[in-house]
């Protein structure tokens, strides 16, 4: 089930975070459990690709903040919550209903029912 490219932006974000933090961790269990050189070494590893990680979900964060000041503002006809929108298509926040704006593509985004 996909969500908002917003929401998605944020959720890699998140992921690169954890990851990171993961990363951080395992590398300072070279360290707290004494495996000397080679512990070391691995924490040095780890944690400079937990740093890096950690950065760049930093950067996406704030690309996820930068689009989501510019994306355009809609109600959702689904379920009457305001959402962000950008692109041409997008999902809404809350109840995942494809929505757009071209009036072009409202046939392809309306989801057909079976019955």
């Amino acid at each position: 089930m996909r969500s908002s490219k917003v929401n998605e932006f944020r959720l890699w974000g998140l992921l690169l975070t954890m990851g990171g933090m993961m990363l951080m961790i395992v590398g300072l269990a070279g360290i707290v459990f004494d495996w000397g050189t080679f512990g070391r070494v691995l924490a040095i590893i780890f944690g400079a690709i937990g740093m890096v990680s950690m950065l760049v979900s930093m950067g996406v964060y704030f690309w996820a903040g930068m689009l989501s000041t510019s994306a355009t503002v809609i109600e959702c006809p689904e379920c009457g919550k305001q959402t962000k929108m950008l692109g041409k298509t997008d999902r809404c926040m809350f109840c995942k209903t494809i929505l757009t704006l071209d009036p072009n593509l409202e046939s392809n985004a309306a989801p057909t029912s079976n019955s």
